[in-house]
């Protein structure tokens, strides 16, 4: 496949992804039916709002500590305001901007724009996600009573989908490069454990968002269950197959929380866009950062100008 018709079918495939699963969530939407929805978000009072609004920046802050905690130590580094802004931008791209140039790339054209090696802000990044992925994984063991429940009570009514991605795997000349600068963390594994500290503290300021959120719709769930539950739609959510996670996170909040949790469909779906809305409000401060991550350039731009073994 060349080159061009990579990104192109990249493109297809997470732009039918998410119209995909925009067209159910409208779909299930329609079954619950709008008002029942509307009224159920109506359940909520302005203190739990409130508290909701001050737990995402929490959680916010605390993915920005895990990254400077990772970048810190290292020669050359960013300074904290710098990794704050970069960690915002990368936020507001991932949740705002209607492209397929994740956070992520925009977090890496910065950080080197800055100074840092392309291979030191790849390997920092590639640890940033593991040590995020650790700390969910490290949740998924709470969701296998919910799940075990509701395979044992029913049978799935529909064949589930499969659709097979190509991976091609190519030697990039810079792998060996990120290769190393990643040894760094696993000569310090103090370091990771303070990230892991940040990682869990973004995590407890999730899971108490959406137990504010459901309790104040009139649900209960545990704060296992609700842990267990996430941990999963986190890792169902990755799947590279829409445009931001846009339609594919709310089906899956939608359905799991329904499924292994047992809330109402309606809550679910009242739950699932809320939750949007508050990552996107989460995510605003980044607009003040990120034409100054561009540096001028289209997010597209940004990703034509790194070097190819980064991509």
């Amino acid at each position: 496949m060349s080159k061009q018709s990579k990104p192109r079918l990249n493109l297809i495939i997470r732009w039918g992804g998410t119209l995909l699963s925009i067209g159910v969530m409208i779909y299930l939407l329609s079954r619950v039916g709008w008002g029942e929805a509307w009224q159920t978000i109506r359940q909520l009072t302005t203190w739990r709002i409130a508290l909701v609004l001050v737990l995402v920046f929490v959680s916010r802050f605390a993915t920005f500590g895990r990254w400077y905690m990772l970048l810190k130590d290292q020669t050359p580094s960013l300074s904290m305001t710098e990794t704050l802004k970069l960690t915002f931008a990368g936020l507001f791209a991932s949740n705002v901007l209607p492209t397929t140039i994740g956070g992520d790339v925009l977090r890496l054209a910065g950080a080197v724009r800055l100074g840092l090696s392309t291979s030191l802000a790849a390997a920092s990044l590639v640890v940033d996600r593991l040590v995020g992925m650790t700390g969910m994984a490290l949740m998924v063991p709470f969701s296998l009573p919910g799940l075990s429940a509701y395979l044992h009570s029913r049978s799935l009514s529909a064949p589930a989908g499969s659709m097979a991605f190509p991976f091609f795997s190519r030697v990039k000349r810079g792998f060996r490069k990120v290769v190393d600068d990643l040894r760094f963390w696993s000569k310090h594994p103090l370091i990771l454990i303070k990230a892991l500290g940040f990682t869990l503290i973004h995590q407890a300021a999730i899971y108490l968002i959406i137990s504010i959120l459901t309790k104040g719709m009139g649900e209960t769930l545990s704060f296992w269950q609700i842990a267990g539950i996430w941990s999963l739609t986190y890792f169902i959510t990755l799947l590279p197959i829409s445009i931001n996670g846009l339609g594919l996170q709310e089906v899956t909040i939608t359905n799991l929380y329904t499924l292994l949790g047992g809330l109402s469909p309606a809550t679910s779906i009242a739950l699932a866009l809320i939750l949007r809305l508050v990552w996107l409000i989460g995510s605003l401060p980044g607009a003040f950062f990120i034409g100054e991550v561009l540096a001028g350039k289209s997010p597209s731009e940004v990703e034509e100008s790194l070097p190819e073994e980064t991509l």
